[in-house]
C-alpha cells in the first residue's frame, strides 16, 4: 500500500489529466483522478481542480469541489479550476481576454503583481512584480470575483491572476500553468508542495 498522500484530481472534461497528475507527484503526492459526476473519495485529503480551457456558463460545478469546500479540504484551482472555484463560491463566469496567450500556443511571458500578505505570496515566498507564463483566452476581472474572496495577484490590465479565501481555509485559484513547474519562476512550485502538505494534515 502506498504511503504517498492522495490528492483528488478533477480535470476539465476532454483534457488530459497526466500533466496535472505529474504536478501532484512533483509535490510528493499521489493523484486520484475523479470524474465531474463523482464524489470526493474518503482516501484523499485535498483537491486539485484544473484545466486549460475556460469555464462555460452551461457547466455545472462538480460535486467533489462542493464537498471539498464544505468539508474544509485544501483546494488548488488552476485555470479552469480557478474559474470553477470562483463560481462555486458565488462568483461570475470568466470573460474573454486579449493579450494573455492561448492554450494551443507557447505560453507568453506575462508580468503580474503579487500582493503582500496573501496566501499565494506567503506560500511562494515573494511579493511585487514577477513574470509568469500565460496561456489563457478567458479570465476574471474584479467584478467577476466572488464576494469574500481576495484577489491576490493581478496583471497590468487588472485581470485577476489569483484568488484566495482569507482565514484558515486553504482555497486558492491561480491562472498561470502551475502544473508546469519547469516554466514557472523559482519557488512557484511551493503551491503544489503546500497542497500536498495540507492534504496530509486532513488525515
Amino acid at each position: 500500500m502506498s504511503s504517498l498522500v492522495r490528492v483528488g484530481l478533477l480535470v476539465r472534461s476532454g483534457e488530459n489529466p497526466q500533466p496535472y497528475g505529474d504536478a501532484v507527484a512533483h509535490g510528493d503526492g499521489e493523484a486520484v483522478v475523479l470524474t465531474a459526476a463523482g464524489n470526493l473519495p474518503d482516501n484523499v485529503g485535498g483537491l486539485l481542480i484544473a484545466g486549460e480551457g475556460a469555464y462555460e456558463s452551461s457547466e455545472t460545478v462538480p460535486g467533489a469541489l462542493i464537498q471539498a469546500i464544505e468539508g474544509g479540504f485544501p483546494v488548488l484551482g488552476i485555470g479552469w479550476g480557478m474559474h470553477t472555484l470562483n463560481i462555486a463560491l458565488g462568483g461570475q463566469p470568466p470573460i474573454r481576454l486579449e493579450g494573455h496567450g492561448d492554450p494551443f500556443e507557447k505560453p507568453v511571458k506575462h508580468p503580474v503583481f503579487m500582493a503582500p500578505g496573501g496566501k499565494v505570496g506567503y506560500t511562494i515566498g515573494g511579493s511585487g512584480w514577477v513574470t509568469v507564463p500565460s496561456a489563457h483566452t478567458h479570465g476574471l476581472l474584479p467584478a467577476q470575483v466572488a464576494d469574500g474572496l481576495l484577489s491576490s495577484v493581478y496583471a497590468e490590465d487588472r485581470v485577476v491572476e489569483a484568488i484566495e479565501k482569507p482565514g484558515r481555509e486553504w482555497l486558492i485559484g491561480i491562472q498561470w500553468p502551475a502544473h508546469l513547474p519547469a516554466l514557472t519562476p523559482k519557488g512557484f512550485d511551493s503551491l503544489l508542495l503546500a497542497l500536498v502538505e495540507r492534504s496530509e494534515q486532513q488525515h
